[in-house]
């Protein structure tokens, strides 16, 4: 197991892709082991994609991208601005809510933080916001897309676990408009200070106006979460369903996606999906090894001689993964991580719901940190600016987000409620 996490960092500090390094990583560990066949490695990593909740990823990546072509984005940014835009640093708040209603459809932080980065950072620039601002918010309010419904950590999480998605779903609910909430109070605060601009308060014409023309966007996720928690289709089959609906409202309804769009939406999706479809292939060797030298049970031991305390554990495993949150993937960090921490959840009386949410939010705060945040990479891509800058203006949102995700994972209530209240 030494040789498995050495050969790990040592491919990773080099520069090489997650998805190789864990395969690498695997390969040698397997040389060196010299008892088990190597065929081993290609017959897990199949394995890993064979899964039936797994294919919810590339759906609602690629509803994500019909979203954007299909005019739903920027009608979600038009209401959010009519809503508001009338507060003190308006397109800083702009951003939260659109990003709050872009979650409720792709799942992904990337994607969103992409299709609403296009439109809104350049506007705050323009408007004097600075573009290490500009790009800090984006990043921190795409934080919250995959922790509101529907959510690709979660479906990952659920799938390895064994925990219902649609609980984990409504797990994520009230954290992530918490969440938001926290990152309007954060840019308020700043946008006085600097004084930036306010626009006037739009009327109730111009709000119903600007809600009529996003009503078909906001009716989308809706129907995803009523379908999923009605039972009427899984978490599977609603992105089939997203994909359905961004088709017929982009083509018949608002008319901006064309069938010639098609071909191009169709391989943006693909290598996104592949990307994240790697990784969650070359985790499966790489987390079945670990789990045959017992690196499981050894941490559980070790764990053991620290604390009995199920809180104090939580504490060490959130801070664990925020540091590996600023060197991993957190597709890699969720399928790496969990076959050895769900041992020590069932010893310590944790409940996996409750972990498998904050999970989550863990792993997406490590998506603005440096050095490989990719949504921090994203959003300094669009604003033109560097990591430096952005780190900066990036530390009051994340010091919120961080402190926000232990008193989450203090308060189980927080998030279990729902799920409590609504499934059975």
């Amino acid at each position: 197991m030494f040789i498995l996490i050495i050969s790990l960092l040592t491919l990773l500090l080099i520069g090489v892709p997650v998805g190789f390094s864990l395969i690498g990583a695997s390969l040698l560990s397997l040389m060196v082991n010299g008892s088990i066949p190597l065929e081993v490695l290609p017959q897990r990593l199949s394995l890993g994609l064979d899964s039936f909740p797994l294919l919810a990823i590339p759906l609602f990546i690629f509803a994500g991208t019909l979203m954007e072509a299909g005019g739903i984005t920027k009608r979600l940014i038009s209401f959010s601005e009519a809503l508001v835009g009338h507060i003190r640093g308006s397109l800083a708040h702009v951003t939260v809510v659109s990003n709050v209603f872009m979650s409720g459809v792709s799942g992904s932080g990337v994607a969103d933080a992409a299709a609403t980065g296009t439109a809104l950072i350049p506007a705050m620039v323009k408007r004097g916001y600075g573009k290490g601002f500009a790009s800090a918010i984006l990043a921190a309010s795409a934080t919250v897309g995959p922790i509101i419904p529907p959510s690709i950590p979660m479906i990952i999480f659920g799938s390895f676990a064994g925990v219902s998605v649609g609980k984990l779903f409504l797990g994520g609910v009230i954290p992530g408009l918490l969440m938001s909430t926290s990152l309007m109070i954060i840019s308020y605060i700043i946008a006085k200070k600097r004084n930036y601009e306010k626009r006037e308060r739009a009327s109730l014409g111009v709000v119903f106006k600007a809600f009529l023309d996003a009503f078909w966007a906001l009716l989308m996720p809706v129907i995803i979460m009523v379908g999923i928690f009605s039972g009427f289709f899984t978490a599977t089959e609603s992105a089939v369903i997203a994909v359905l609906y961004s088709l017929i409202i982009g083509l018949f309804v608002y008319k901006d996606l064309k069938l010639s769009d098609l071909p191009t939406k169709i391989l943006d999706a693909t290598l996104m999906t592949a990307g994240v479809g790697i990784i969650i292939a070359a985790s499966a060797p790489f987390a079945w090894y670990m789990a045959f030298e017992q690196g499981p049970q050894h941490l559980l031991d070790l764990f053991q001689t620290i604390s009995m305390s199920p809180t104090v554990i939580l504490i060490l495993l959130m801070l664990i993964l925020l540091v590996l949150g600023c060197f991993l993937d957190g597709t890699a960090i969720i399928i790496i991580t969990t076959p050895v921490v769900l041992p020590i959840l069932a010893q310590f009386g944790i409940d996996p719901l409750h972990y498998g949410v904050i999970l989550a939010i863990n792993v997406m705060i490590g998506t603005i940190t440096p050095p490989v945040g990719v949504i921090m990479y994203v959003a300094t891509g669009i604003a033109k600016t560097n990591i430096f800058t952005f780190t900066k203006e990036v530390m009051p949102f994340l010091i919120t987000l961080i402190v926000l995700l232990f008193i989450f994972m203090l308060v189980p209530e927080i998030v279990t409620f729902l799920p409590n209240l609504l499934m059975k």
